[in-house]
């Protein structure tokens, strides 16, 4: 089974109730992320990030509490944690090239560490589509409304 490394706005889509796309992500979660989906640091301290911005949360999540709702979704029987373990100048030198602006680059990095462990990155971002080509064409599950559509 193919693990999927769910990006910052899934796993936060995942966590949040009040995310605009909180049943999408859950919808794609039931189908097929449970058994097999994965995290890393960026992902985990993105949605404590999100979680703890008043802006988005109203103020109503406090650090206990958004390590505590990350713990519980870490927690998971399905999850996998993966360390990020390489040298960012190193890991991105087969990307460089195909990055087109600044907001790219931890896309890029999500989406490489996918294809390194033979996984699929799952996002709500129509644009990481222009990153996945080569040895990365296929890797991206792109999350709508519904269903998720390969």
């Amino acid at each position: 089974m193919t693990r999927q490394l769910a990006d910052v706005n899934v796993l936060f889509a995942l966590i949040w109730r009040r995310h605009e796309h909180h049943s999408a992500a859950h919808a794609w979660f039931e189908k097929s992320g449970r058994h097999a989906w994965a995290s890393n640091a960026l992902t985990q301290l993105g949605v404590l990030r999100l979680l703890t911005n008043p802006a988005v949360t109203q103020g109503t999540v406090n650090a206990a509490s958004a390590v505590k709702a990350l713990s519980e979704a870490a927690s998971h029987p399905g999850h996998e944690f993966w360390p990020l373990n390489r040298q960012m100048a190193e890991a991105m030198k087969a990307v460089a090239g195909r990055i087109r602006g600044h907001r790219q680059w931890a896309d890029a990095v999500l989406l490489s560490q996918a294809a390194e462990r033979n996984g699929n990155l799952v996002t709500f971002d129509s644009g990481l589509k222009q990153l996945a080509t080569g040895d990365w064409k296929g890797r991206v599950v792109l999350l709508r409304a519904g269903a998720p559509q390969l």
